[in-house]
């Protein structure tokens, strides 16, 4: 039986590498965020983002109600009560 040979280094890895820092992303530096960050900084921009906001949650309500307008009105006024409840226990809260 013909005995394993071991590995010997002769140094450090660590040692002899210079040393470097790893650049990380901070949270929320990507495009979008930033796109975001600089139209929401106008009252014109707020009420583009309100307006685009709006406008995607009707398309998702009239995606998942396909095109049956019953429950498509059950659907927007659940999403109405939930965010008047969501804002008046803010406003509790906040009193």
């Amino acid at each position: 039986m013909a005995a394993r040979k071991t590995k010997q280094t002769t140094a450090n890895k660590t040692a002899t590498s210079p040393k470097t820092r790893s650049r990380r992303k901070k949270a929320g530096s990507g495009f979008i965020s930033n796109l975001a960050a600089l139209i929401s900084m106008t009252f014109f921009g707020r009420l583009f983002l309100v307006a685009l906001g709006l406008a995607l949650i009707l398309a998702l309500n009239l995606l998942i109600s396909q095109n049956d307008f019953d429950f498509f009105f059950t659907l927007l006024g659940i999403e109405l009560i939930a965010v008047a409840a969501f804002f008046w226990l803010r406003f509790l809260v906040k009193k």
